[in-house]
């Protein structure tokens, strides 16, 4: 009876540890991927008022629909025989309304050119109808950066995403049955413990929010489910285009008939829109403005509904009438979509945008303490901690370089968008070149600083770029932080608000970093196996 016991108590052990090392593999090698999209993608639920926040000359969106309008006028005057003109219907959180138009094709060019160059197609018109000058991408840059990275191949960057969010639904799912007692250890924190303390850190902060980091793994996984699984789509469409057709029909192609004509007023028409599909109207497509067969589609705002796919209506776009309303989608559309507005968020208040931005900020935090705990806890049961191998000082380098270094990045992004003149050329580009050069920097900084200094040096400097920012937000910036808080503008000041409590948390750890005196490891003596371990593992192998 005791031989079965101590089997069983074996085999449930080996279980147990077989998901322990699968938690800890999973989690460490994509975890520096996973921490940038947790942070990037944290930050991109405030897109939008980071979107004006970095265009603090634009002007407050007060009603969006005349801010429209302004972009109608706009549009009339800069591309007026364009073959579609796209708006994207402003709200009051952004900083005005974005546009785009595709010229008239090129008769003298290669099939499908067109006239002029991108970067000319397309504009932010702010409330007035003006350009806003200040060339920056905002908040959209970590919106895209978060599934789409940087300097590399979208499709090879969408695939490292996804193999990194499948490693960390492993991890997700191996801690839960690795930790048996894991609601219990969230109410214990033990302070100044070094291992057990990093655990407790990562335990709680895993458990707080664990409903959200689930649903945000799985919801983001499923947003690349046609890249990641296309077999299903691949057997049933041989043409791609035949598959988005029957997923999202459209009213059909417009053909130029040659007689000008013009176009109806689009406030009119947005209030029948929205009358029609039940909701906001967030984008509006104006196909062969200023001639007599102009037709104006309108798609329902994403923040509409949970799904973000909203239902689409066609009205002739000079006498305004109702052409086409698009089928309701079917059960496939609607879950698709559902699982991607279940993923940003759109859909929620204030209320929800908060809960989601604390809930990324403790996956954030679970991500980068799983990945400090994997150190601390092979350095105390290395032969001699003193002097670690090779594969552990990669792995501690590589934790200061992205946990310290990306936030540095971070901040770099925000004071190059604050002090850049505005006319310098490709500023939006060179905004992302300081983040990436202050980035690197550190990365350089944690190869030749020893870990402490390191850790202590990109921190108190993270802290610092971003007091900088707060500095010339209050001090500099024409209209800045004190005008906001005058006029009210709680949106704008609460961007330095947030940053102001980051700043203050970095600067809190650097300092607790630079002071602590870690106990001295002393080498460990070789230990010999005892009978009962050679017995766990003949029962293991058995």
């Amino acid at each position: 009876m005791d031989v079965d016991l101590g089997w069983g108590s074996v085999v449930k052990k080996g279980f147990r540890q077989s998901q322990s090392t699968l938690h800890t593999w999973s989690g460490l090698l994509l975890g520096w991927v996973l921490f940038i999209i947790f942070v990037a993608g944290t930050a991109a639920y405030w897109r939008e008022p980071l979107n004006r926040w970095m265009r603090p000359e634009a002007p407050r969106v007060e009603r969006p629909v005349l801010a429209m309008k302004a972009a109608q006028r706009f549009l009339a005057r800069k591309a007026p025989d364009a073959k579609t003109w796209f708006i994207t219907v402003p709200t009051v959180e952004g900083p005005g309304t974005y546009v785009f138009w595709v010229p008239q094709p090129d008769p003298d060019a290669p099939k499908g050119r067109h006239r002029g160059r991108r970067r000319d197609t397309s504009a932010l018109v702010d409330a007035t109808g003006v350009p806003v000058a200040r060339e920056t991408r905002g908040g959209d840059f970590f919106y895209r950066f978060h599934f789409d990275l940087h300097y590399m191949p979208v499709i090879w960057a969408r695939w490292l995403v996804g193999v990194a969010a499948m490693m960390m639904l492993v991890a997700i799912l191996t801690g839960i049955v690795t930790h048996k007692k894991i609601f219990k250890d969230f109410f214990t924190l033990r302070r100044d413990k070094g291992q057990r303390s990093w655990l407790d850190g990562h335990n709680a902060s895993a458990v707080l929010g664990l409903p959200f980091h689930l649903m945000i793994t799985y919801t983001g996984l499923v947003t690349l489910a046609t890249m990641l699984m296309p077999w299903a789509t691949v057997a049933n469409y041989a043409d791609s285009t035949k598959l988005f057709t029957t997923l999202f029909p459209t009213a059909g192609e417009v053909v130029r008939v040659g007689h000008p004509a013009l176009l109806v007023d689009l406030e009119a028409l947005v209030r029948n829109g929205e009358r029609q599909l039940g909701g906001p109207i967030g984008f509006i497509e104006v196909a062969e403005p200023g001639d007599a067969a102009a037709r104006i589609t309108m798609t329902g705002a994403s923040r509409a509904s949970l799904s973000t796919y909203g239902t689409r209506v066609a009205y002739d776009g000079v006498t305004g009438r109702l052409l086409w309303r698009s089928p309701p989608p079917n059960g496939a559309v609607t879950t698709y979509g559902a699982m991607i507005g279940l993923h940003a968020g759109r859909f929620g208040d204030l209320t929800l945008r908060w809960l989601y931005f604390f809930c990324g900020l403790g996956g954030t935090v679970m991500v980068a303490s799983g990945l400090v705990l994997w150190t601390v806890k092979r350095r105390e049961k290395l032969p001699d901690p003193l002097h670690p191998p090779l594969g552990f000082r990669i792995v501690e380098r590589l934790n200061i370089a992205v946990v310290a270094g990306f936030p540095l990045g971070c901040a770099a992004f925000f004071l190059a968008n604050r002090l850049l003149p505005l006319a310098t050329p490709d500023r939006a580009e060179r905004e992302i070149t300081m983040l990436f050069a202050a980035w690197g920097s550190a990365a350089l900084a944690a190869l030749v600083l020893r870990p402490k200094q390191s850790w202590a040096a990109l921190l108190g400097a993270t802290a610092i770029g971003l007091m900088t920012v707060i500095a010339c937000d209050l001090l500099v910036l024409r209209p800045g932080l004190g005008q906001w808080i005058a006029v009210s503008d709680w949106p704008m000041a609460t961007v330095d608000a947030v940053l102001l409590v980051l700043a203050i948390g970095l600067a809190w750890t650097a300092r607790r970093v630079a002071r602590h005196r870690p106990r001295v490891l002393k080498p460990r003596a070789i230990r010999t196996p005892t009978n009962k371990a050679l017995l766990a593992e003949a029962v293991a192998a058995e």
